[in-house]
C-alpha cells in the first residue's frame, strides 16, 4: 500500500461518523431541512440577514477533521465574497471519501482521504465521460447541438493530460456564448475545461451530475450530464468506489 492509500486508510478507521454515505440535505418548496441520518451528524443550516440578498448553506458545527475545516473555510470564503448575490445549497452529499455540495453558483468537492479538492480523473476516465456526455445531449437536443459542437474523434484520456491555454471557462459562464463559431476545437476545449474541473461536478448517493453551462447561448437551458450509478460504473476507473 502506498503513502497516499495508507493515509486514506487511516482516515477511514479513525473517523467512524463518516463511515456511511448520505444525502444530508432535502430541499422542498424552496425550504432546506437537514436529513438526520448516521452520515449527517455535526452540520448546521446558515443563512444570512439583513439588507444583503437572502442566502443559505450549511456548515460543521465543529469541524472534527481537515476535510471539514476545508470544506467550512470555503463556504466562509463564498458567503462573505457574495454579499450582492443571492445563493442557496441545493444538496450535500457526506461519505467517507467525500464531501460534495452544490449550491445555486457552483459546486465544490472536498476529497477526505487527501485533504484537498477531489479529481474527477481519479474516479473515472475523462476520455469516455466527455463521449458519454457529447451523446447524451446530442440525443436530448437534436441535430442542433450536434452542428453548433461538433466532434471528429472520439476523445481519450489523453486529450485530459494538459491544462487548456487560456480562460477557456469564459466560453460557458454567463448569459452568452462568447466564442460563438461552431468548430471541434472549440468543442475539446470547453469539454476537457468543465470535466476537468470539480467545480462542475456533483455527487450524490444515486448519480453524479455535470454542469455545462449554457452551451447553445442566451435562449438555452443549462446543460446538464447526468450519470446514474450504473452508467457511472461503466467510466469509472478500476476499483474505484461507486458512489465515491
Amino acid at each position: 500500500m502506498g503513502a497516499r492509500g495508507f493515509v486514506g486508510f487511516l482516515l477511514v478507521v479513525l473517523m467512524p461518523g463518516l463511515a456511511d454515505a448520505a444525502d444530508c440535505i432535502a430541499v422542498r418548496h424552496g425550504e432546506v431541512s437537514i436529513v438526520r441520518d448516521a452520515g449527517c451528524d455535526g452540520l448546521k443550516l446558515m443563512s444570512r440577514a439583513g439588507d444583503a440578498p437572502a442566502a443559505n448553506w450549511i456548515e460543521f458545527a465543529d469541524p472534527g477533521n481537515p476535510a471539514e475545516w476545508r470544506y467550512n473555510d470555503w463556504i466562509h470564503r463564498q458567503a462573505a465574497a457574495r454579499r450582492t448575490d443571492r445563493f442557496a445549497i441545493e444538496s450535500l452529499y457526506r461519505s467517507d471519501r467525500l464531501i460534495s455540495a452544490r449550491y445555486s453558483f457552483g459546486s465544490v468537492n472536498v476529497d477526505a482521504t487527501r485533504w484537498t479538492l477531489f479529481s474527477p480523473d481519479d474516479l473515472v476516465s475523462l476520455g469516455a465521460a466527455a463521449n458519454a456526455c457529447w451523446r447524451q445531449f446530442s440525443e436530448q437536443r437534436g441535430d442542433g447541438f450536434a452542428q453548433a459542437w461538433p466532434t471528429e474523434r472520439p476523445w481519450s484520456d489523453r486529450d485530459f493530460e494538459f491544462r487548456p491555454v487560456g480562460n477557456v471557462m469564459r466560453e460557458i459562464i454567463g448569459a452568452d456564448v462568447i466564442d460563438p463559431q461552431a468548430s471541434t476545437g472549440r468543442t475539446r476545449r470547453v469539454f476537457i475545461a468543465v470535466l476537468r474541473d470539480q467545480s462542475r461536478w456533483s455527487f450524490s448517493d444515486s448519480d453524479a451530475q455535470i454542469d455545462f453551462g449554457k452551451l447553445l447561448g442566451r435562449p438555452s437551458e443549462p446543460f446538464y450530464c447526468t450519470f446514474v450509478k450504473a452508467d457511472l460504473q461503466t467510466i469509472a476507473r478500476p476499483g474505484a468506489a461507486i458512489p465515491p
